[in-house]
């Protein structure tokens, strides 16, 4: 009971009133263990009716509420040299409101920093989410933290997303379809992405299965070519681009992406 009146009190005294929107942003970057402004913007704050309308200049709004969270402790930011910019981490103090407002999505901890070694590869998988959540197309996204702390399974079939198939993210459409995403950012051996591919199958072959679709993302043509000559065939996999993507949030993809 203290406990719960402590943590009344430490909200209390933030000075503002935390909104539904806020603990959505708490929750994303639970997810997705770091987000840039930009991604937060389209994900949280676009109100714009077209691709092809201009983005207001600095992103001033999500920029000052996102100020005012990190300057109560909520989220915290880290320097992404590479980029000369900073991205948003969420912080204890945020997964503490989490965990008495959304206890459903206090599967783990947040990240402390960012792996830079899979920063790109993470980056485009926020990238792509987002496109996802605003096409309307998604009920519920799991995560790939999530599903390594939970697994997946659903009342629909008897079987269990095996450990050995952890994709970027699996979602519910608004269709009741249970989707695999997975996007390749880097090129390998063939087999590598052969290998992946009946992995992917095994979990859609059974009557009840766990699975129904599969999008499998190329960051680049040459290594989208490589997924399409391997799957290309199966209408259980969309095989797409990033560029596809990305272009649901700016017109011209990636040049227009790089002068942000």
């Amino acid at each position: 009971m203290d406990t719960v009146k402590r943590k009344v009190k430490s909200r209390k005294s933030l000075g503002f009133r935390l909104t539904e929107r806020d603990i959505s942003i708490f929750s994303f970057l639970l997810d997705q263990k770091f987000a840039s402004l930009e991604q937060i913007y389209f994900m949280f704050f676009d109100i714009r009716k077209s691709v092809d309308d201009p983005l207001p200049k600095g992103f001033f709004v999500t920029r000052q509420r996102l100020q005012i969270l990190r300057k109560a402790g909520l989220i915290s930011t880290q320097k992404v040299y590479t980029e000369s910019k900073s991205v948003y981490l969420l912080s204890p103090l945020g997964f503490k409101i989490i965990e008495s407002r959304r206890p459903n999505d206090a599967y783990a901890p947040p990240v402390k920093k960012v792996d830079f070694r899979n920063y790109e590869h993470d980056t485009r998988v926020n990238d792509c989410r987002i496109a996802l959540e605003r096409s309307g197309r998604v009920m519920k996204w799991l995560s790939d933290r999530r599903l390594k702390m939970e697994g997946f399974s659903s009342q629909f079939s008897n079987q269990n997303l095996p450990k050995s198939v952890v994709p970027d993210g699996v979602f519910i459409s608004k269709k009741g379809k249970r989707v695999i995403f997975e996007i390749e950012a880097s090129t390998r051996k063939k087999k590598r992405y052969q290998d992946k591919y009946w992995d992917f199958r095994s979990v859609m072959m059974e009557r009840d299965s766990l699975i129904h679709h599969v999008i499998w993302v190329g960051a680049t043509p040459t290594i989208k070519r490589s997924l399409l000559s391997i799957a290309g065939d199966n209408e259980s996999f969309s095989v797409e681009s990033y560029l596809y993507f990305l272009n649901n949030f700016w017109p011209d993809g990636i040049k227009k992406r790089g002068k942000i």
